[in-house]
């Protein structure tokens, strides 16, 4: 359930806080219409406030999920930009280090282009880990180019390899995810479609280490954080100094002489990490969609790197239900 709350910082904004987003009481409640409303408080890196909410969208029950909220509750003028694009923009941010996924149109499907090489390259590695072994030095070398040089041509290499879309979806399903549609001609891998929350949910799974043994992690890693210069737009250009960058883009004409862009990558700075997937679509040039998720990406990394808000301990915690 979608929970609307007051910030104080502006009396009439509202932010939306979704299911297991943690709420401070203030103690204070109000009846207005026959019903009951609590006062509480809520705090992102970026944002806090007290708003009135129903009493009926509140839990006191520990919360067993990922917090989930609306770009607002982050970064008011972002939310804005986001909403300037409508559904041409789909973004989803997962904030590791405190447990929070922020959300824009995260579950539409976005033409994945060359971000696609990276479920190959987890669903080569994955099928080789059950033959017992690991990778050859042809698939080391066309891993590589795939990934570090963004290689057209060893994409659709490795995609014959695993099985086309039935090796990709055997994968997807294994790891529990959804969202990802693949297209089975060998140079017809780009025009597959993803939604930013698989996307984030792959690079979430290989940050924790649930797929792929720790040999195939490493290396997978190590092609990810040494993507050439030329490609690494978006996370790659624009996050935090210092950070180190797990990171994959993509970006392709498509047949109306539109464009799409996206940018997807895992993102440490000490003990912070966030990972983020940010898709365009309808983009008049290559320009525009590099402006876009630039803006979107340099907008993020401030909050997901400021040293983590203590919360108020004085007052019980509760959340809103699902």
């Amino acid at each position: 359930m979608v929970v609307y709350a007051k910030a104080s910082d502006d009396a009439v904004a509202q932010v939306h806080l979704g299911a297991n987003f943690p709420l401070t009481l203030t103690l204070q409640f109000a009846t207005v219409d026959g019903k009951v409303l609590d006062e509480a408080s809520w705090e992102t890196p970026g944002r806090h406030g007290t708003g009135w909410l129903a009493a009926s969208a509140l839990t006191t029950i520990q919360p067993t999920g990922i917090a989930n909220a609306s770009f607002d509750a982050l970064d008011t003028a972002l939310a804005d930009y986001l909403a300037d694009y409508k559904t041409r923009v789909g973004v989803e941010l997962y904030d590791v280090t405190r447990g929070v996924t922020y959300t824009y149109n995260a579950d539409r499907p976005y033409l994945v282009a060359s971000s696609m090489k990276v479920p190959i390259m987890l669903t080569l590695l994955t099928q080789l880990e059950a033959k017992g072994r690991g990778p050859n030095a042809t698939e080391r070398s066309l891993l590589t180019t795939m990934i570090e040089n963004s290689r057209n041509a060893s994409a659709s290499a490795l995609y014959i390899e695993i099985g086309y879309q039935a090796g990709i979806n055997a994968f997807m399903k294994k790891v529990g995810i959804s969202g990802l549609t693949p297209q089975t001609p060998a140079i017809g891998w780009g025009w597959s479609t993803i939604t930013p929350a698989a996307m984030v949910a792959l690079l979430e799974r290989l940050h924790a280490g649930t797929v792929l043994n720790a040999t195939d992690r490493a290396l997978a890693f190590k092609l990810m954080e040494h993507i050439q210069a030329d490609q690494r737009v978006g996370v790659g250009d624009s996050s935090p100094a210092g950070a180190t960058i797990a990171l994959k883009d993509g970006w392709v004409e498509g047949p109306d002489d539109l464009y799409v862009m996206n940018s997807s990558g895992i993102v440490t700075l000490g003990s912070e990490t966030y990972i983020v997937a940010a898709y365009t679509m309808d983009d008049k040039s290559f320009a525009e969609g590099f402006a876009i998720v630039r803006h979107i990406c340099k907008a993020i990394g401030p909050h997901m790197v400021a040293s983590a808000q203590s919360s108020p301990a004085s007052s019980p915690q509760v959340s809103p239900t699902a």
